[in-house]
């Protein structure tokens, strides 16, 4: 996404506005990420949830790992 595009002016939700030639950049006075394009926007918050769901997964399966791989044997080996 390095493809520089023609400047157009963008107004960040806290009222700066300021000119883009990419397809995001950070707002300077509020610090939030700001989208040339409203399909930008769309794509990065489901790439967000895409992601957040990926690791929730990951640390789920490594939670059951370690239950029924290592904690059930040693709790049982106790008896």
């Amino acid at each position: 996404m390095s493809t520089s595009l023609p400047p157009k002016e963008v107004v960040c939700q806290c009222g700066h506005s300021f000119t883009s030639e990419q397809h995001s950049n950070w707002c300077s006075k509020c610090g939030r990420q700001v989208f040339y394009d409203p399909k930008d926007q769309r794509k990065s918050r489901i790439n967000n949830i895409y992601f957040t769901a990926l690791i929730v997964v990951v640390v789920l399966f490594l939670t059951y790992f370690f239950i029924e791989m290592i904690l059930t044997p040693v709790l049982t080996n106790l008896r």
